[in-house]
């Protein structure tokens, strides 16, 4: 798995908890969770860093680019 795909993973797991939260707990809280999300999904778009990285980095994920080369 890329580091790529761990992050869409990632994302994925955190939004269901996220729309969970939202649900079952308090709909504020939930969608605060989820726009801040949001915005992080967004940063990383345009940095190509995501908050993400410092956990699947040491787990050995590796960029596509830096596998092939």
């Amino acid at each position: 798995m890329y580091l790529e795909s761990g992050r869409a993973l990632m994302q994925g797991i955190m939004v269901l908890i996220f729309a969970a939260i939202a649900y079952w707990v308090d709909l504020t809280i939930g969608l605060v969770l989820v726009a801040f999300m949001g915005l992080m999904i967004l940063q990383s778009a345009f940095s190509d860093w995501c908050p993400s990285d410092l956990l699947l980095r040491p787990m050995g994920l590796k960029k596509k680019l830096e596998s092939k080369g």
